[in-house]
């Protein structure tokens, strides 16, 4: 199941990686992730784990470069440096993102979970 919907995020954001963690969770790293005004960088690396479940357990939170900021220098709402659990990886901006509507495995997909992490983009900083 994820492989199939890992290449949708393929075929949208090139450069996109799936990387399976010893957990069996799955680590999505998409680069060049182009953000909207209102953001200290024009675009970011988002990263998000595909839990052990999926896609009966949804994703939850992601992570973008650490040094992404609100453009006029504050800290992003409900976010923090943090790592990524099961990886090497570190100071990255954590934001504490969450599904808003039920999580439904026969409708949602990376793809969703991808729309939902641009709608935290768009939305007030």
């Amino acid at each position: 199941m994820i492989a199939v919907q890992f290449a949708d995020v393929m075929a949208r954001f090139k450069g996109a990686t799936l990387e399976r963690l010893p957990s069996g969770a799955a680590l999505i790293a998409v680069p060049n992730f182009v953000l909207p005004p209102g953001w200290s960088s024009a675009e970011s690396t988002i990263r998000f784990l595909a839990p052990v479940n999926y896609p009966y357990a949804n994703p939850d939170c992601f992570w973008a470069d650490g040094d992404l900021r609100l453009a006029n220098g504050g800290e992003p709402r409900n976010s923090a440096l943090n790592s990524i659990p099961e990886t090497s990886l570190a100071n990255l901006r954590w934001f504490s993102w969450h599904v808003h509507n039920n999580w439904n495995p026969s409708r949602d997909t990376l793809m969703s979970w991808m729309a939902s992490i641009a709608a935290r983009f768009w939305s007030a900083t």
